[in-house]
């Protein structure tokens, strides 16, 4: 993954916690370098221990934490490049869902090692929406509720998300239901 992900993590981490509170997340990672260069890649297990650590240290599950993560993930990428090119998406909640793969191509142009998870937005006559996603990585799904919370946040409406059992067809990870309350 890009280190600007690591910096997100830090960033959730200090500004939740304090500095020594990253640290410590870092130290029972055994991940030694604590500054992340945004632009630079970095194995994915680097990540996935930053995330073990914080639910160690925090006592909560790893879906608790990524959901979390993901929720700040969009506050935090507008102080980066990133979130000039999330604001392209529009300003409804939809228009944000069904604009996030290209976003990822744009972006794609300036990280060229990007690689991106790939989502379908379903409207339904009822209001409802269904989000597939489709990703090389395993076990972010809760990632993506929290990102998808924090987007619905953004665009001032409340929603109702859950994992369908199953997902949508083959080659999707997971698919989500997403109502507007």
């Amino acid at each position: 993954m890009y280190g600007m992900v690591n910096q997100g993590v830090q960033s959730f981490i200090t500004k939740n916690f304090g500095q020594a509170d990253w640290l410590d997340v870092c130290d029972r990672a055994g991940v030694s370098d604590t500054h992340f260069e945004g632009m630079l890649t970095y194995p994915d297990e680097v990540t996935y221990k930053l995330v073990g650590a914080i639910c160690e240290k925090y006592d909560m599950s790893a879906e608790d934490a990524l959901e979390n993560f993901g929720a700040y993930w969009i506050d935090f990428s507008r102080t980066t490049s990133v979130g000039k090119l999330l604001r392209f998406g529009g300003q409804e909640l939809a228009d944000v869902l069904d604009g996030l793969n290209d976003m990822h191509s744009r972006i794609k142009r300036s990280m060229p090692h990007l690689q991106p998870p790939r989502f379908e937005l379903e409207e339904h006559e009822d209001g409802t929406y269904h989000v597939h996603y489709s990703s090389d990585r395993e076990g972010l799904e809760h990632m993506v509720i929290g990102l998808v919370k924090g987007l619905a946040k953004e665009s001032d409406v409340e929603i109702e998300i859950s994992q369908d059992p199953e997902p949508a067809y083959d080659g999707v990870r997971a698919s989500f239901s997403v109502r507007i309350v």
